[in-house]
């Protein structure tokens, strides 16, 4: 009798698994759906979409921030002071103490959190609420990734509108999910698991080359630990790299520029919102000259059959 329901149990515990991961994986796409209401609210207030990164500094907040109004986070949106830096930060020389926002910022957001993911909305360690969603700056493949004047939707100072899609809003991504970063201090000893992000040296550009030799940094666990920060370290992604890729992101030392793609704990495939409101699960396999068109707003490519 015990080696029967032994067996049983060995049989129906991988279905319940899968039916569990089905349900979290639909709570997923229908967080990215909320997000893509938000973003066509904002856009019908704004007549463009929010930049992936504010400014001019210190005002570097996410798109994510900019939503809160738009995802029935009013409260949390009237504690942002959007004059002020987002959190603590250092542009060129300055630092900005970041005090103003940090009640604001240490918040997690529902909607902002994948339930597969295992760290639960926040990275370890951290004080910082984080997001499993990221926002598509383009392709990775202008000026090594770079946040400024990118070829997608979300960068620095960005200002799209839904008629700057010339590639068509349902195939342009918009946000796809990311995984949060395991808390690790930064180190040069490779870690076991690719939850860490390549921080390039300082002086390092962002290339193939040098963000696939460990020597050329250090490496990073506070991926998307900042909800409300617009940069590559938190809530910005491009599609150089194909989603769930074996190599690892990595990043300069601003965090503007980076070769940084969709992760997620969903098996084989990450979910992506598109700029016309619709989420699609992408699988890993996706050729990758297909992928990084799906990233450009005006890119003339070929994206049939997504």
């Amino acid at each position: 009798m015990i080696a029967i329901v032994s067996t049983l149990a060995m049989i129906l515990l991988p279905a319940i698994q899968t039916a569990r991961e089905s349900s979290r994986r639909a709570q997923c796409a229908s967080n990215l759906r909320q997000i893509g209401v938000a973003l066509h609210d904002f856009h019908t207030a704004h007549r463009s979409l929010p930049p992936g990164r504010g400014g001019p500094p210190p005002k570097a907040f996410s798109a994510l921030a900019y939503l809160l109004p738009f995802l029935e986070e009013t409260s949390l949106a009237l504690q942002v002071d959007y004059s002020q830096a987002p959190t603590l930060l250092v542009i060129s020389g300055i630092t900005y103490s970041g005090a103003a926002n940090n009640g604001a910022a240490i918040q997690t957001v529902n909607v902002f959190q994948c339930p597969t993911d295992v760290v639960a909305g926040r990275v370890p360690g951290s004080t910082y609420g984080g997001t499993n969603y990221a926002a598509n700056s383009g392709s990775g493949l202008v000026n090594a990734g770079s946040m400024n004047q990118a070829d997608g939707v979300f960068f620095t100072m960005s200002n799209i509108a839904f008629q700057n899609l010339l590639d068509g809003s349902s195939h342009t991504a918009a946000f796809a999910e990311r995984m949060l970063g395991d808390g690790a201090p930064a180190t040069t000893t490779m870690p076991a698991a690719q939850l860490t992000v390549l921080q390039l040296n300082s002086g390092v550009d962002v290339t193939a080359s040098n963000c696939q030799s460990a020597s050329s940094g250090t490496w990073y666990g506070q991926r998307s630990a900042k909800w409300i920060l617009g940069n590559y370290g938190n809530t910005v992604y491009n599609h150089y790299l194909a989603p769930n890729a074996p190599q690892w992101d990595c990043m300069d030392q601003t965090q503007q520029k980076g070769l940084m793609t969709s992760r997620s704990y969903h098996p084989g495939g990450v979910e992506v919102l598109f700029c016309d409101g619709s989420v699609r699960f992408v699988i890993d396999a996706i050729d990758l000259p297909l992928w990084r068109g799906l990233a450009t707003r005006n890119g003339g490519e070929n994206v049939e059959g997504i």
